[in-house]
């Protein structure tokens, strides 16, 4: 009886025992009464720092890239060379020299436009203001019913095709050559 006493009276001794002492009571257990590990959880690994922008234009800082690099050529080759040319569609008839481009509409008045020449993948754009409102003429190095370019003009919120040929070959250059006949 007296161990049934003894047995009743244990959890009442525990209890008033201070936390170190339950800690080493719970590390007394039998193997199989012991919880099970707790596995560790794997470490996350570190977010990557991006540097922040610097708000400016890559046309006015360009971007930094490691490593080696090397010139490719974007702009169409047929298309790059052109600088002056005339072009012509169903309505519509332009011409480009240097940074003018002179536009026709059928019926309509003709007006010159300031232009600026930008190549692209694809070809190259004339693009300015007419009348308040964007002007492009758009080139691509494509066969067009006889003409080597094919031309695509947007001008007063229409977009009309037709084709385009340079309206002078492309001078290469070359040395000058002298008149003196050359030294012995």
């Amino acid at each position: 009886m007296t161990l049934r006493f003894a047995l009743l009276a244990l959890p009442l001794a525990l209890a008033g025992c201070d936390s170190q002492a339950m800690q080493n009571m719970q590390n007394l257990r039998m193997p199989w009464d012991k919880p099970e590990p707790v596995a560790a959880a794997p470490a996350t690994p570190a977010v990557p720092t991006i540097p922040e922008p610097t708000g400016a234009s890559p046309t006015v800082q360009p971007l930094e890239i490691e490593g080696k690099t090397a010139k490719v050529a974007t702009a169409d080759a047929e298309t790059l060379a052109v600088t002056d040319l005339t072009a012509a569609g169903e309505g519509w008839a332009a011409s480009v020299k240097g940074t003018t481009a002179r536009f026709e509409p059928a019926g309509g008045k003709a007006a010159n436009i300031t232009v600026r020449r930008i190549p692209y993948s694809g070809g190259v754009e004339y693009i300015g203001v007419l009348g308040g409102q964007p002007f492009v003429l758009r080139v691509n190095a494509q066969d067009c019913g006889g003409q080597p370019l094919t031309a695509t003009v947007r001008a007063s919120g229409r977009t009309l095709p037709g084709c385009a040929a340079p309206a002078a070959a492309t001078a290469t250059a070359t040395p000058a050559t002298s008149a003196r006949p050359p030294r012995a």
